[in-house]
């Protein structure tokens, strides 16, 4: 019997094949608000993580008929996540930047979650996209008054931003983002560089 040590490229290759390039549809992404001011917001796409446990199983069933095995552990302050498919396993720490729940012992597990299986090539494109800003012109910037009433405590975005569609480019870069505002509707495009 021969076995192969397989190279983390070479995982990412036959994850690729198996769940088409490792792409993510526009229902499982979301988008998380950084940071908000007068002149616009910052925002950052992530997987979802729920979406990318249906792709780990179906992943699993795929190349091994097996489902994945996922581990936690802490590596000084860090909480990553290991996840194991047949022989071979992956493991990522959540990013920094990962805010899309109000828990942050749910955005510790599932940031991890999702970097993890991003080394496995599930949504390495969404992942890997860097923040992006958006000016006021395209968003609605809300200001929330001080406790005196009279001064500008701080800005909220006063609607809501969903992906409304995302194109990819062969291999699974991603390539363009349509974004939906909630107030009116209108889809804002950012073409990705």
């Amino acid at each position: 019997m021969e076995t192969k040590q397989e190279t983390k490229q070479e995982t990412k290759e036959t994850v690729k094949d198996a769940v088409g390039a490792g792409t993510l549809a526009s229902d499982d992404i979301v988008v998380s608000v950084l940071d908000v001011d007068e002149n616009g917001a910052t925002i950052k796409l992530w997987p979802d993580a729920a979406a990318v446990r249906d792709k780990l199983n179906a992943l699993g069933q795929t190349l091994y008929g097996d489902d994945y095995s996922l581990r936690r552990y802490l590596c000084g302050k860090a909480l990553y996540c290991a996840i194991a498919i047949g022989d071979t396993t992956r493991d990522a720490p959540c990013p920094a930047g990962y805010q899309v729940n109000a828990d942050a012992n749910l955005n510790e597990a599932d940031g991890s979650l999702v970097a993890a299986a991003a080394e496995w090539g599930l949504g390495f494109g969404v992942f890997n996209l860097p923040p992006r800003r958006i000016g006021k012109e395209w968003l609605q910037i809300n200001p929330v008054a001080g406790r005196d009433g009279k001064t500008i405590h701080h800005y909220v975005l006063g609607e809501k931003l969903t992906v409304a569609g995302i194109r990819y480019e062969p291999g699974g870069r991603v390539a363009e983002v349509h974004l939906r505002r909630s107030s009116d509707g209108s889809v804002i495009r950012w073409p990705v560089n």
